[in-house]
Formats: C-alpha cells, sequence, structure tokens
C-alpha cells in the first residue's frame, strides 16, 4: 500500500464518524506547511531520514508501509477531530480511541499509536508521563516525535479557528528566536491570528521559539493577494 493508497483509507476511516472533513483538510494542508517551512528553517531535522525508521512493509500482517513523520503528521490532522462524533467535550480523548480502535490496514502498531498521540494531543492538556499512562509508555524517542508533531497540529488547529479557510498559505521567517509566520491572503484572519498565538505556546516550547502570526503583505505594503484564488495543493 502506498502512502496516496493509505490516505484515502484514512480519509475513508474519518468519513466513518462524520468528521468535518473541509476543516480537517485545512488542518491538514497548514501543518505540513507549517512542518515543511520549519524544517526548511532548521527547527527540526524530521524530513531528514530516520536512523530509526519505522517498519516497512513486507507483506508480513501489522506492518506499516514505512510512514515518515510527516506522513503521521497528515493522518492525524485528517482523524483528530473525528471525536466530535460523541460530542465537542472531549473530544480529543475520543478521537484517540477511535483510532486505536481496530487496526488501520497500512499502519504499524507503532505508527498507529504515534497517530493517535498526535491527534489527541491538538487540545487539552499537554503530554505527562506522570499523568498520561499511555504517552508515558512510548519509548522516549517516540515521546519527543509525539510532542513535536502533537504541536505542530495544535498550532495548525489555531489557524483555522473560524473554519473558513481564512489562511490559506504561511510563510515563516526566523529572526534571532522569533518565528514571523505571515498568513496569507492577509485580510479576514483576525480570529485565526488570535487563535493561532494561543495555540503555538506548547510549539513555542518544543522549538525554542518566540512565534508572531501576521497579516502577510506585499513589498508595497498592500495585503498580498493569492492570483488564482485558490489554495496551494500541498503533497
Amino acid at each position: 500500500m502506498d502512502q496516496q493508497t493509505l490516505r484515502n483509507a484514512i480519509l475513508s476511516l474519518a468519513r466513518r464518524y462524520d468528521f468535518e472533513e473541509g476543516h480537517s483538510l485545512q488542518d491538514e494542508r497548514l501543518a505540513l506547511r507549517l512542518f515543511d517551512e520549519t524544517a526548511r528553517l532548521g527547527l527540526h531535522e524530521l524530513a531528514a531520514p530516520s536512523p530509526n525508521p519505522l517498519p516497512r512493509c513486507d507483506g508480513g500482517e501489522g506492518q506499516g508501509v514505512g510512514a515518515t513523520p510527516r506522513d503521521l503528521l497528515r493522518y492525524a490532522s485528517l482523524l483528530h477531530d473525528i471525536g466530535y462524533v460523541s460530542g465537542y467535550e472531549e473530544h480529543h480523548k475520543t478521537a484517540f480511541k477511535l483510532i486505536l480502535a481496530e487496526p488501520i490496514p497500512g499502519l504499524s502498531p507503532r505508527e498507529q499509536a504515534l497517530v493517535a498521540h498526535v491527534a489527541r494531543y491538538h487540545r487539552g492538556s499537554l503530554p505527562d508521563p506522570a499523568k498520561h499512562a499511555a504517552f508515558a509508555s512510548l519509548a522516549a524517542e517516540d515521546q519527543r516525535l509525539v510532542a513535536q508533531l502533537g504541536a505542530i497540529l495544535r498550532f495548525a488547529d489555531g489557524l483555522d479557528r473560524s473554519h473558513t479557510n481564512a489562511v490559506q498559505d504561511v510563510r515563516c521567517t526566523l529572526d534571532g528566536n522569533r518565528l514571523l509566520i505571515a498568513l496569507l491572503p492577509g485580510h479576514g484572519d483576525e480570529a485565526e491570528r488570535w487563535a493561532g498565538a494561543k495555540k503555538a505556546r506548547w510549539f513555542e516550547a518544543v522549538f525554542g521559539v518566540q512565534v508572531e502570526p501576521r497579516p502577510a503583505t506585499s513589498p508595497n505594503g498592500r495585503n498580498h493577494i493569492l492570483t488564482n484564488g485558490s489554495l496551494p495543493t500541498i503533497l
């Protein structure tokens, strides 16, 4: 099973729970853009080949397709809100349980657990080994990965606060320890800037930066407008 086929299977799973597809696709888009931009700036090395890669499919039952951290972030973004099927309260915990409820073909048990944890921590309390037994059971390297990917997803979720795709893209610049994040197209995103700054606090702690979301502007000082009016495609 290749990654595109697995993504389609993940979407099919999410649709079983009548999830808000537009918002989840937007979170996927923004989370991957933040992942790529912060990798470009050297804030993490999750895009580099891992010395301890996740298992690749060898035809054996329960083996994964060799998902990268970026892939795991994608799947968690798509599944993070499926817990709404039982209501808003603690929907992140419900999502965690649903993701682990049955094997997901194409994901190894380790991959599936990582996706569930990243989705679980898109809101609510932060991971605490003293209080969260499932998180405590993860290897130290996997706990670190959950923190990095979970912080990115939580931040991305804030950047779609109004669930209206107000932020079509992001551009990141590093100025010392300040991460300047230009939100495109640069208008109608007040709720996203407020929620993004609030939900970026964990991201700031994990990556050691001070996040400053701001509307994107062109060189002449006017708000930047995407010429084709459509959302960029993120592969």
